[in-house]
């Protein structure tokens, strides 16, 4: 946690108990999570502890980079803490119940390179693969 308020602070943000419950919930959530699920998680007795405020508080972690955000396809923004390294992953997503899960693997170099060589800066890429689970086959 106190990596996640120190990058908290270099990006501009205040430690309040409000994010740092944000933040301990997407810790203790190894799949990219909902704000409506963090909302359900979230302790009832902070004040002014709404939805709205939940999703400020993302957006906000999105842009100094503490959470990468993540859409599959089902209208539905899931988020996740970015790593302080930069490491990425990719995710597969099961077509029956919707669980995430992380894949860390990523060979795509080459084509970054590729793009790159036609003059595109600041190039990121996604790839998700959808399937049935073991659970739901």
């Amino acid at each position: 946690m106190d990596s996640l308020h120190t990058r908290m602070r270099n990006g501009g943000m205040k430690v309040t108990q409000q994010r740092s419950q944000v933040l301990k919930i997407l810790l203790a959530h190894p799949e990219p999570i909902s704000a409506d699920e963090i909302f359900k998680k979230f302790d009832s007795k902070s004040e002014g502890a709404d939805l709205v405020t939940i999703y400020r508080i993302l957006k906000k972690f999105e842009e100094v980079l503490l959470v990468t955000r993540q859409e599959f396809g089902d209208g539905v923004a899931r988020f996740e803490l970015a790593l302080e390294s930069g490491h990425h992953h990719h995710h597969v997503i099961c077509r029956h119940c919707q669980r995430v899960e992380p894949l860390h693997i990523c060979d795509l170099e080459s084509h970054i390179k590729t793009v790159e060589g036609m003059g595109y800066k600041q190039v990121s890429h996604r790839l998700d693969f959808f399937g049935v689970c073991s659970r739901c086959q």
